[in-house]
């Protein structure tokens, strides 16, 4: 019989995606493509002692054991791509004025007691990664910059004046339809240890998508827009969100071509399909 549990998990700290995993008692495989599959081996203390890769084709080295054979099984079998998120608590760093969300630090499972020390430094992108272009902080034919710094440095320094000089952050737990209860956090007010909040009250990517300013908009959304293939493996989306990731996507095909199976709904298939035949293209070159 099958034991295994199959579940997904966003990468967050900076964001990454999100991630497929399936777990047996002494076993855990993580997946980022649907592919390749990291198999973890644990220990009675629930540390990781070793890990091998596992992939459908037979070219992991997962060497089939009595020990491993109905882990194996359970990664032959597993139920369709994406498996339902399961990272339902999430720590949230809030704005100055409202005490509201501005931008998810971390996610955990749900039936996970969240941490009491956190980060509450939000980051854009991977440490020493510039690879974030931002058209609205771009100029001419050429698109050259007009900041001497880091895009992802540019859209930091947004957030941070967003906080406040003094950063709070909260975690929630999220309801199947998106309502919230707080939890505890840094810096909080005492009255907000239990507040509930609507879905309306987060924002539905990563970052706030509403500033003050136009170019804090343009910003956030040219960012929301560099990371659309792997926010489009979010389940939650709405339909005019999804529409608009996906064209954005498109322009980024390899990476697209990467996470399509962890795709949970697709509008523009034609489009879509045209930007994994050039993925298919750029790869074979």
């Amino acid at each position: 019989m099958n034991m295994a549990h199959y579940y997904s998990m966003r990468r967050l700290s900076p964001y990454q995606g999100t991630v497929q995993i399936a777990e047996m008692p002494g076993f855990r495989a993580m997946s980022s493509d649907g592919i390749t599959w990291r198999v973890q081996f644990l220990n009675q203390r629930s540390r990781i002692s070793s890990h091998a890769v596992w992939r459908a084709d037979g070219s992991g080295n997962l060497i089939e054991t009595t020990r491993t054979s109905e882990f194996i099984q359970a990664l032959q079998n597993h139920p369709p791509l994406p498996f339902p998120p399961e990272d339902n608590l999430e720590l949230w760093l809030l704005d100055a004025r409202e005490q509201k969300p501005l931008a998810i630090l971390a996610s955990t499972l749900g039936h996970i007691n969240p941490p009491r020390t956190m980060d509450t430094h939000w980051h854009a992108t991977l440490a020493e990664d510039d690879s974030f272009v931002a058209p609205s902080l771009s100029s001419g034919s050429h698109g050259v910059s007009t900041s001497h710094i880091p895009h992802s440095a540019v859209l930091i320094r947004c957030v941070q004046k967003a906080t406040g000089p003094l950063d709070r952050a909260q975690w929630f737990r999220r309801g199947w339809n998106g309502s919230a209860t707080g939890l505890h956090g840094h810096r909080l007010d005492t009255g907000h240890v239990g507040r509930q909040l609507g879905n309306d009250d987060f924002p539905e990517l990563l970052l706030r998508e509403k500033w003050e300013a136009e170019p804090e908009n343009k910003l956030v959304s040219d960012y929301h827009d560099w990371q659309a293939p792997n926010l489009l493996t979010h389940t939650t989306l709405s339909r005019p969100t999804r529409d608009r990731l996906e064209r954005a996507a498109c322009r980024q095909a390899e990476k697209l071509y990467k996470v399509r199976h962890f795709l949970p709904e697709i509008i523009n298939r034609d489009l879509l399909n045209v930007a994994f035949v050039e993925a298919v293209i750029r790869r074979s070159a």
